[in-house]
């Protein structure tokens, strides 16, 4: 029984053994399967955390950059293409311009004549230049000179064998010169020599000559150049120039004119101007090959952009490799500016990729430099500020990909506000222009009120003088040319007129008056009076659609077209038009120049309300007629100049007074031959722009600054135990000793916390210790009959043992005291408070006895002198006399005072040895005398000043300091004290660290 009860037991054991072996193994692969798990886990978070850093400090950010830096290559790209265009716009504007010959040659004919007029001997310069245009140009151009007295020169002249015609048109142009010159809207026809020498001009210049055209060589408009004459094709044009030097006249074919050998010129000319772009034309019977040099690689694009512009009318051009702009200054001629692209400006790719791996770099380096920093650095940064550096880097990389937008849309906003301002700038000039019309309704207006009273009182009667003299004060108040009251017997019974201005021909006018008279009341009027010509056709009611049509304006202002001439008219009739009975017709005439310049007088004013920021001139093409400031005529001369007159309207910018203005000039529609001309400061945009951007950065700055306070507010809502810290640290600083740290959670901050609280509340009885302190001291300003008095104690710690004290004994002795207490904190201060409480306990007798109360200082301090505050203190007692002067003093081992004398700029110590205060037993002091003498003073100072060092390590000292008093002296008290601290403390030390006491007694 036994020994089976032992064999199981021993069996039972050795199956709980193997149970705990099982058990075992089994505990043992369950913790390696946690460690596998916890590992795996621990993968996946840093792989999770990996990811989101490389997500928001790798990949966002270098998406974003990407991403800006396509926006800003594409914006700036454009910028660029429409500058260009912009430039080769211009250039073609200037090609459209001398594209016409006669252009050219008034423009290369006036410049030699200028060139020949500026030299010494003009007649060589002359016959150099002839010589070359008749070389170029063969039997197509012929000239004919006179010297400065008008007399011919034969050698010059193709036309010699005609001497006494030539001089006689020689005298001609010259009177011709001169009127214009004067006055360009002066009638030709109205010159004395040009009545007189008519006949001859029109055999000279052939018989379609017109006068008047004898200004286009004098006119500096874009009607300027050669005028038509008959002589012949190979002569079929004639430019003259009229100086005091010498003079020619120059005649040109038919055919150099209408070829195209301006063009080629100023083609030919461009080549030297170093434009990055190919200036070139085409010109039939092959538009699609230049006619100019063109380099053979670009052939093909040129080609291709030259046939996109035949077929679909494109004027630009566009590829990979080129811009073209092209334009069709006249009939026959295609002009175009081809501009190569070059890689390093078009590539944008290109300059993406390279920028973007530049600016990432410095990013990765910027990772690692900031990784390294906060590695070794990181005791140095907050958790807060930490937390905010990461809000701060989230909210830049928006605002950088807004940053690079922005740009690209003030650029877009730029050009914006100037087109803008073009179109309100048109839309206003075309207002004007536009206005012109609504002049003759109101002339037409006023004028039927003013001749209906008078018609009210003619009645069928006649004219008396009243009634004339009316009409002679509408005449001048409305500024006619020409005023006529014709009868129907084509009896001129009334008559105003210029003379120098007025085309209509009197016989003409009284012809038509008769004939108006006859259309209205119904009665058939010869007026040709027999003959058989041009007015008779025109004048006859019965076949003339002119009377009808002149007839069908009665009591309106409009226009008249007689040949050449324009009129503005009005046509009244008086009588009783019901039963045709009219007596007389009122014709009143303007010319159509003067008209518009009657309304451009008025309309003027008219711009500046629209644009009181804006330059406007107005200009017209054929007279001198003109309105704006002298200092544009520049500008406007510049304008012009540039402005083929093909076009209605040219935009762009030009400086006006150094400064750059938008332009816009507007060839009149309705004012005929006027250009109206607007510049614009271009500053008034840059203050748009600039208010968009500080908008912009003001946004920028406010995200930022958003953040920050976010941040923050995170921070605080997370860290706040911590901020609650710094909060009481901060109040610790200011030395608000009543703040106490909100306990919170009874955690280890909240420990933390407690003591914090027990410190401050140490640290408020300290600050409580320094305002008692600072109470048993005096104030600063002591002045007193002839004594000016001013002491300051500066504390280098929260409690000082430098002690002065300035009090009144009588009426006739001030005590002065200083003193410095061995030591610093709360056992000098108490010290200093013993001995304040001394002095203020004293009689007046003792007070009066420097040395007594002295003594009596002494006792205290031996007698509160044990192991544990042996402590002592230099002293010094003043009793100042006031009535002279005179001083009682002791001194018990204090620094020596010092008495400086101002009229004789010197400073000397009193020097009188004895041991300080609490030392010995018995005090070994007396009083000693002196008197301080008018304009002397007396000072006093603890060793703090004499013991200040330097960076160096050395002592202002004594020797140093008694240079410094006379040099540093100031009648005012206050001043020599400033004086001195500012040329110790603040000169001299660097970095204080022992109170300083100063006393300053002026006896002024």
């Amino acid at each position: 029984m036994g020994e089976k009860t032992n064999l199981e037991l021993e069996k039972n054991n050795n199956t709980e053994n193997i149970s705990d072996v099982v058990d075992q193994k089994t505990d043992f692969g369950s913790s390696e399967v946690s460690v596998c798990k916890k590992k795996i886990s621990l993968f996946f978070q840093k792989s999770i955390s990996g990811l989101v850093l490389f997500f928001c400090f790798i990949f966002f950010p270098a998406y974003l950059l990407y991403n800006s830096l396509n926006i800003f290559f594409v914006s700036s790209t454009d910028n660029v293409r429409q500058a260009k265009l912009e430039e080769m716009d211009n250039t073609l504007k200037f090609l459209e311009k001398y594209s016409n010959n006669k252009r050219y040659f008034h423009y290369l004919l006036s410049k030699i004549s200028e060139f020949a007029q500026d030299c010494s001997d003009p007649k060589s310069y002359l016959e150099i230049n002839i010589k070359n245009l008749k070389e170029k140009y063969p039997e197509q151009i012929q000239f004919i000179v006179w010297d400065n007295n008008g007399k011919l020169i034969n050698e010059l002249s193709d036309r010699a064998g005609f001497s006494y015609v030539v001089n006689k048109i020689f005298g001609v142009l010259k009177d011709v010169s001169e009127a214009v010159k004067n006055d360009s809207s002066v009638k030709i026809s109205n010159i004395d020599s040009v009545k007189k020498n008519n006949k001859i001009l029109s055999q000279f210049f052939g018989k379609i000559f017109i006068s008047e055209n004898l200004k286009f060589p004098l006119i500096n408009s874009l009607n300027a150049g050669p005028f038509i004459t008959e002589i012949g094709k190979n002569l079929s044009s004639v430019w003259f120039s009229i100086k005091d030097k010498i003079s020619f006249l120059c005649f040109f074919s038919d055919d150099l004119l209408n070829d195209f050998t301006g063009l080629k010129k100023v083609v030919a000319n461009t080549k030297n101007k170093n434009f990055d772009y190919i200036v070139g034309y085409s010109s039939i019977p092959n538009y699609y090959k230049p006619s100019s040099e063109f380099p053979d690689r670009y052939e093909n694009d040129l080609l291709l952009a030259l046939t996109t512009f035949e077929n679909a009318g494109n004027n630009v051009f566009e590829n990979d490799r080129a811009i073209v702009k092209m334009s069709m200054p006249q009939p026959g001629i295609r002009t175009f500016c081809f501009f190569p692209k070059k890689d390093e400006i078009w590539d944008i790719e290109y300059k993406r990729n390279i920028l973007f791996c530049i600016i990432f770099s410095f990013l990765i380096a910027f990772y690692c430099f900031g990784g390294i920093w906060f590695l070794y650095k990181r005791h140095f940064f907050s958790i807060r500020w930490k937390l905010t550096a990461l809000f701060l880097f989230a909210n830049l990389a928006p605002i950088l990909v807004l940053g690079f937008i922005a740009k690209g849309y003030l650029e877009n906003k730029r050009i914006s506000l100037k087109n803008q301002i073009v179109s309100d700038l048109e839309k206003s000039m075309r207002e004007v222009d536009d206005r012109y019309k609504t002049l003759a309704e109101d002339y037409g207006l006023k004028l039927n009120s003013i001749v209906d009273k008078i018609a009210d009182k003619v009645g069928d009667g006649f004219f008396g003088k009243p009634e004339l003299e009316k009409l002679e004060s509408l005449y001048k108040d409305f500024n006619c040319e020409s005023l006529f009251l014709i009868a129907s017997s084509s009896e001129i019974v009334f008559k105003l007129r210029d003379e120098a201005k007025a085309d209509q021909k009197v016989e003409f006018m009284a012809s038509l008056g008769e004939s108006v008279l006859g259309f209205a009341n119904k009665k058939i009027v010869n007026s040709s009076k027999g003959k058989k010509d041009l007015f008779s056709n025109i004048l006859d009611p019965e076949h003339s659609e002119f009377i009808r049509s002149y007839f069908r304006y009665l009591r309106k202002v409009t226009e008249l077209t007689v040949g050449d001439f324009y009129w503005i008219y009005y046509t009244y009739l008086f009588g009783n038009k019901n039963n045709y009975n009219n007596n007389y017709v009122l014709m009143v005439n303007w010319n159509r120049e003067m008209f518009q310049n009657i309304f451009i007088k008025k309309a003027y004013k008219l711009l500046y309300k629209s644009f009181p920021e804006g330059l406007f001139f107005v200009k017209s093409n054929i007279t001198n007629f003109s309105y704006g400031s002298d200092n544009l005529s520049k500008q406007v001369d510049i304008v012009l100049e540039n402005n083929s007159g093909m076009t209605e309207k040219i935009s762009g910018y030009i400086d006006v007074n150094d400064k750059r203005h938008i332009f816009v000039c507007l060839n009149g529609t309705n004012l005929v031959n006027w250009v109206i001309l607007a510049f614009y400061p271009e500053n008034h945009i840059n203050k748009e722009i600039n208010l968009l951007i500080v908008q912009i950065v003001l946004g920028a700055f406010t995200s930022l600054l958003l953040t920050i306070i976010i941040g923050h507010l995170l921070s605080l809502q997370f860290l706040k135990p911590i901020h609650n810290l710094g909060e009481a640290a901060l109040a610790i600083g200011e030395r608000n000793f009543s703040y106490r740290v909100p306990i919170g959670d009874k955690d280890e901050f909240g420990h933390l916390n407690q003591v914090f609280n027990r410190v401050i509340e140490g640290l408020g009885d300290f600050e409580v210790a320094r305002i008692v302190q600072e109470s048993l001291f005096p104030g600063n300003k002591f002045d007193t009959g002839d004594f000016s008095i001013f002491g300051r104690s500066v504390v280098m710690t929260t409690l000082g043992g430098d002690y002065y004290d300035c009090f009144k004994i009588n009426d006739e002795y001030l005590g002065i005291i200083i003193g410095d207490v061995s030591g610093h904190g709360i056992p000098a201060g108490l010290m200093m408070a013993m001995a304040k409480s001394a002095v203020l306990t004293s009689t007046e007798e003792i007070k009066l006895n420097p040395s007594a109360l002295t003594t009596r200082i002494h006792a205290i301090f031996h007698a509160i002198k044990n192991e544990r505050m042996k402590r002592m203190m230099t002293f010094s007692y003043f009793v100042l006399r006031l009535s002279d002067g005179h001083i009682i003093f002791t001194n018990a081992g204090h620094c020596f005072p010092a008495i400086v004398d101002s009229n004789v700029n010197t400073a000397e110590y009193n020097e009188y040895v004895s041991t300080p205060l609490g030392i010995t037993a018995r005090c070994r002091c007396k009083n000693q005398e002196f008197d301080l003498q008018k304009g002397q003073s007396l000072v006093l100072y603890t060793d703090g000043i004499v013991e200040a060092a330097n960076a160096e390590g050395v002592q202002y000292g004594y020797e140093r300091y008694k240079v410094c008093l006379p040099q540093n002296y100031d009648s005012d008290a206050e001043k020599f004290y400033y004086n001195l601290y500012d040329k110790v403390y603040k000169q001299w030390s660097s970095k204080p660290d022992d109170d300083l006491t100063l006393i300053i007694v002026n006896r002024n």
